[in-house]
């Protein structure tokens, strides 16, 4: 791997809150992120992953160890929000928009900052909401638009500045599931179209499997980590290692899905013949 390959990397990454009974959320964390990877971040609740996330963020500093996003050591950055608002886009697990402003002007806000006139602001920002598949929805209020769609905003804003990454805390922990796989399905295709580097804090494993690497953190620390090579594939293979899968595979004669029998007069269906033919080549 190059360094041109690497976005982020961490070494020996501590995090300690506490004067008196020191918390360690982060123990001494390693990682290497690569351009265009869409990874996500699993754990227990205080297992440190929404730590990790703010640390790579120049949200919060870390007690000691270095963070480098795009070859730039966060610990020498001069104007650190300048370089958050040039490299990064943030999605958490409320939408956070000013309640106030249009979907248009809140996906405007990170534009602010940089040069550029009020025609182009808009421009870029109706583009970007155009792109999520709001560009209807331009002049409506956060309280006009459904949660889903308040959340489609958030990662328009997170776009809208053309980082490098983007770093998102929960983004579908407030949705519902139908919300939530639109919200995925949306990421995934910026993460393929744009080629924009994915970091996801998530508790929901079908989020996780959408993604490419799965880093599993406990006490601290990376404890596991999982690639994730087609999910199709996963999803057939735990399919394969679930009850249902083993009675396809035995070719029970009673195996009953969603009301309909796979199996007729001892003979499979055609479905049960073409399930049981996926689950084999797993």
């Amino acid at each position: 791997m190059s360094e041109n390959d690497v976005i982020v990397e961490t070494r020996d990454l501590v995090k300690i809150y506490g004067d008196g009974e020191e918390i360690r959320a982060l123990d001494g964390v390693s990682l290497t992120v690569r351009r265009g990877e869409f990874v996500s971040i699993m754990g227990p609740s205080g297992s440190g992953k929404s730590t990790l996330l703010y640390v790579l963020g120049a949200l919060a500093r870390p007690t000691s160890g270095q963070v480098l996003v795009n070859d730039q050591d966060l610990a020498k950055v001069k104007n650190l929000d300048r370089f958050r608002n040039e490299t990064m886009g943030f999605v958490f697990q409320l939408h956070n928009l000013i309640p106030t402003m249009t979907a248009l002007e809140n996906v405007e806000v990170p534009l602010h900052e940089q040069k550029m006139s009020g025609k182009e602001r808009r421009g870029r920002a109706r583009d970007v909401l155009e792109l999520v598949g709001l560009g209807d929805r331009l002049p409506h209020l956060p309280n006009q638009l459904s949660g889903g769609q308040c959340q489609r905003v958030a990662v328009a804003r997170s776009l809208v500045n053309q980082p490098s990454l983007v770093l998102a805390d929960e983004p579908t922990g407030e949705l519902d599931s139908e919300n939530s796989k639109e919200i995925v399905d949306l990421m995934h295709d910026m993460n393929h179209r744009l080629g924009t580097t994915f970091l996801v804090v998530t508790h929901d494993p079908a989020v996780a499997r959408r993604t490419d690497r799965i880093l599993i953190m406990g006490d601290g620390r990376i404890v596991r980590e999982d690639i994730i090579k087609d999910p199709y594939t996963e999803d057939l293979r735990i399919l394969k290692e679930s009850p249902l899968g083993q009675a396809v595979l035995e070719g029970r004669e009673d195996l009953v899905l969603d009301g309909v029998a796979l199996f007729h007069e001892g003979q499979p269906t055609e479905a049960a013949r073409l399930l049981r033919e996926l689950l084999q080549h797993v």
